[in-house]
C-alpha cells in the first residue's frame, strides 16, 4: 500500500509519529474500531519554582491529547491540461491492429483508432457510426448496411464499404489468429465464413460479406439470427487498409506493441501517424511500451466537431494500488482500487461521491483442464465448486460487498439468467466436498496429486486465489498457484486451444494447468453470448478439451429457433449440462464495473463493449 501520498487531516500535531497510529486516529475504515483521540507523548518546556525564589528551565514529559480534524483527506483534482484526458491501462495493449485486437485492453485502444459501423452508447442503445442504418430481408438471412457518404482516413483515403470486407476477411484469416472469428463462422454463421477461417478454401471472396457499392455492404448468413443486430457494434466489423498493410508498414509494423524492437517498429512509435491512418475519433500520437500511449483528436473524422477531448493518455499503471495513489494525487481520470481500500473509499465523502459501480454483464469463473489427471475426473471437479465460499471472496478478500456471487454463468440482465434458481451449479458445501472426493478415489491417506492453478496477476486476483487456494487446501486438495502477467497468460493458454485452426500447436492435454482463472465481459445481450461463444467445445475462448456432442446439439438448435421460449429452454439445459453434469466450470461472481471517475468528469461506458472516449467531456474547472 502506497501511503506518501495521503493528505493527512491532523496537521494540529506538528510531531513525527508512525504511520499506524496515524491512520488509526485520522483516516476512519469502518467497519474496524476507530479510536476517536489520539495520544502523543512530547517534550515540552514547563516553569519550575525553587525555594530560593529562582526560577529555570527544566524538561519535563507529559501527554498532550489532540482530536483529529473531521474533514476527508481527499479533495478531487486534476492535474492534466484541461484538453486532456489521462486514462490508465493495466498493462500493454498485446496490439492496435484492428483485426489481431482480441484483448479487453487492445481492444480499448483500438475502439478510439477505427470507426465501426454502429456504437453503443452507455443506456445501451445503438448508434449509427460509419453506418447510417440497416435493412434485413424478409427471410431473416440477408443485412444490407449503408454508410455515410464523406467520410476519409486521416490520410485523406475514402472510407469505402470494401474496407468493412476487408476487415471482415482479416479477422477470419487464420494466420491472424483472432479468436473472435468464431462469432462470424459459428454464431453468426456467416456464409462461407467457417471454411474460410479454418483454411479449408483459400479465397476470401467465397464469404458473405460483399461490398456492392462504395457505400453498400451486404451480410448473408446460413440462417436467421435475430440478434446480428447486437453484433453490428462490436469491433468485428472494422476496417482494413489493404493498402497499407501490403505496403509492409503501418499496422504489421505496430504489432504487438508491447515489444518493440525491430527498427520498423521503433521508427513506427517516433512517428506513429504517418505510418497507421486511422478513421476513427483520435490518431495515434505515441506509444511508449509499459509507459504511455497518446492519441489525439483526428481532425477528419466525421464528426470531429462533438468530439470534446483533444487528448487522451493511456498511462500503463498493472497495479491497483498504484492507480490509487495516481488517482488521488490528481494524476489519473478514472482508477482502479486494491480491495483492501474499499472500506476506506466508501468512508472518505470526498472518494465516495466518485465511485461508480455500472452494469457491465459478465462473470469471472474457474475452468477444468478434463485432460489430465485429477481434474479429468468429474467428482473431483465437483468437489472443486463445492469446496468455494463464493460469499467468503466477495465480502471477506475483495471486500465489496454490492458484488453478487455467481453459481450460474449466464450473468443478470441476459435473456436466460437463471442465477436465483439453486439447482443450476454446486453452492458452498464443504461436506459435500469431502464426499465427492471419496468417489473421485481420495482421500487423507491417499490424496491426490497437486493441482497447477493458473491465472493472471493483475487486479486483485493474486489475494482472491491464495484464498481459492486456501479453500481447496482445506479439503484435502494440494494446489500450486502459478501467476503471470495478462499476455503471457493468455499466450500460454491460446497456445492449449486453436481448434479448428491451421496453427494449433497444443492440446490442453500437453498443458500442465488443472484449473485455470478466466472471465468474460458479454459482448452482446444473448445467452449465446457466453454459454456458445466461450464454452462451446469448437471455441477458442475455452481451454477445457471437453468435447459433448449434446451441447453442442442444444446449442446449434438454439442458435436456429426463433421461439424465444423455446430458445430459452435450450439453453437453461445447456447451462445444467455445462455446470452439473459436466462440471467444466465454476462461476465465482458476477461483474460489474468498479471504478473511481473524478467528479465533473462526463463519462460514458456501454454494458457490452469498450467505452468511447468520443462521448467523454472533462471539467476545465478541476484542472490545474
Amino acid at each position: 500500500m502506497i501511503l506518501s501520498r495521503l493528505k493527512w487531516p491532523c496537521v494540529a500535531i506538528a510531531l513525527w509519529f508512525g504511520v499506524g497510529l496515524l491512520m488509526a486516529g485520522c483516516a476512519a475504515r469502518p467497519p474496524r474500531t476507530v479510536e476517536t483521540l489520539v495520544t502523543v507523548e512530547v517534550t515540552v518546556p514547563v516553569v519550575e519554582t525553587q525555594v530560593v525564589a529562582v526560577t529555570r528551565e527544566v524538561e519535563k514529559t507529559v501527554v498532550v491529547t489532540a482530536t483529529p480534524e473531521p474533514t476527508p483527506f481527499y479533495v478531487s483534482v486534476i492535474n492534466a491540461p484541461a484538453d486532456t484526458l489521462v486514462y490508465p491501462l493495466a498493462g500493454d495493449p498485446i496490439t492496435l491492429d484492428p483485426q489481431e485486437a482480441g484483448d479487453e485492453l487492445s481492444g480499448l485502444v483500438v475502439q478510439q483508432l477505427y470507426e465501426g459501423l454502429f456504437n453503443m452508447r452507455g443506456d445501451g442503445t445503438t448508434v449509427p457510426a460509419a453506418a447510417t442504418g440497416s435493412q434485413v430481408s424478409d427471410d431473416g438471412k440477408t443485412y444490407t448496411i449503408t454508410l455515410r457518404a464523406g467520410m476519409t482516413w486521416s490520410d485523406g483515403v475514402a472510407v469505402t464499404a470494401q474496407q468493412y470486407v476487408d476487415g471482415v476477411c482479416r479477422l477470419l484469416e487464420p494466420a491472424i489468429g483472432n479468436n473472435y472469428y468464431y462469432l462470424l463462422t459459428d454464431i453468426a454463421q456467416v456464409v462461407g465464413a467457417a471454411d474460410f477461417a479454418s483454411g479449408e478454401v483459400a479465397d476470401c471472396q467465397t464469404v458473405g460479406v460483399k461490398a456492392v457499392d462504395d457505400l453498400t455492404l451486404v451480410i448473408t448468413l446460413r440462417q436467421p439470427a435475430s440478434f446480428l443486430p447486437k453484433l453490428l457494434a462490436f469491433r468485428v466489423f472494422l476496417p482494413a487498409r489493404l493498402d497499407v498493410i501490403n505496403a509492409g508498414a503501418g499496422i504489421d509494423a505496430l504489432s504487438p506493441l508491447a515489444t518493440p524492437s525491430a527498427t520498423a517498429t521503433q521508427s513506427a512509435i517516433r512517428n506513429p501517424q504517418s505510418a497507421i491512418p486511422s478513421n476513427g475519433p483520435y490518431l495515434l500520437a505515441e506509444q511508449a511500451p509499459a509507459d504511455h500511449i497518446t492519441l489525439t483528436r483526428n481532425p477528419t473524422y466525421w464528426n470531429a466537431a462533438q468530439v470534446a477531448i483533444d487528448r487522451v493518455e493511456f498511462r500503463v499503471v498493472p497495479s491497483p494500488v498504484e492507480q490509487l495513489a495516481q488517482y488521488e494525487a490528481g494524476d489519473l481520470a478514472v482508477a482502479d482500487f486494491p480491495a483492501e481500500e474499499t472500506a476506506r473509499i466508501q468512508a472518505d465523502s470526498g472518494l465516495s461521491r466518485e465511485l461508480q459501480v455500472l452494469v457491465r454483464p459478465g462473470a469471472s469463473y474457474l475452468a477444468f483442464n478434463t485432460q489430465i489427471t485429477p481434474t479429468m475426473d468429474v467428482n473431483f471437479r465437483r468437489a472443486v465448486a463445492s469446496a468455494i465460499d463464493r460469499r467468503a471472496l466477495i465480502e471477506d478478500v475483495l471486500q465489496q460487498p454490492w458484488r453478487q456471487a455467481a453459481q450460474a454463468i449466464v450473468p443478470p440482465g441476459i435473456p436466460g439468467y437463471q442465477g436465483e434458481d439453486p439447482a443450476v451449479g454446486y453452492p458452498y458445501d464443504p461436506a459435500a466436498a469431502q464426499a465427492y472426493l471419496a468417489q473421485a478415489g481420495y482421500a487423507a491417506q491417499n490424496p491426490p496429486p497437486p493441482v497447477e492453478l493458473w491465472f493472471n496477476r493483475e487486479g486483485n486476483n493474486e489475494l482472491l486465489f491464495e484464498a481459492v487456494g486456501g479453500m481447496l487446501e482445506q479439503i484435502g486438495i494440494p494446489v500450486r498457484l502459478v501467476s503471470s502477467s495478462w499476455d503471457v497468460y493468455l499466450a500460454a493458454l491460446d497456445g492449449c486451444n486453436k481448434p479448428n485452426r491451421q496453427d494449433a500447436t497444443q492440446t490442453p492435454a500437453e498443458c500442465s494447468y488443472g484449473i485455470y482463472r478466466m472471465g468474460w465481459v458479454m459482448d452482446y445481450a444473448d445467452p449465446a453470448g457466453i454459454l456458445d461463444v466461450v464454452f462451446n467445445p469448437k471455441s477458442a475462448f475455452q481451454y477445457t478439451g471437453w468435447q459433448s456432442e449434446e451441447y453442442q446439439r442444444l446449442l446449434s438448435e438454439a442458435l436456429a429457433e426463433q421461439d424465444e421460449t423455446r430458445r430459452a429452454e435450450l439453453y437453461r439445459s445447456a447451462e445444467l449440462l455445462l455446470l452439473n453434469d459436466a462440471a467444466v466450470a465454476v462461476p465465482l461472481q458476477y461483474y460489474d464495473r468498479t471504478l473511481l471517475v473524478k467528479a465533473g468528469v462526463t463519462f460514458d461506458y456501454p454494458p457490452f463493449g469498450a467505452p468511447n472516449l468520443q462521448y467523454w467531456t472533462l471539467p476545465e474547472s478541476l484542472s490545474e
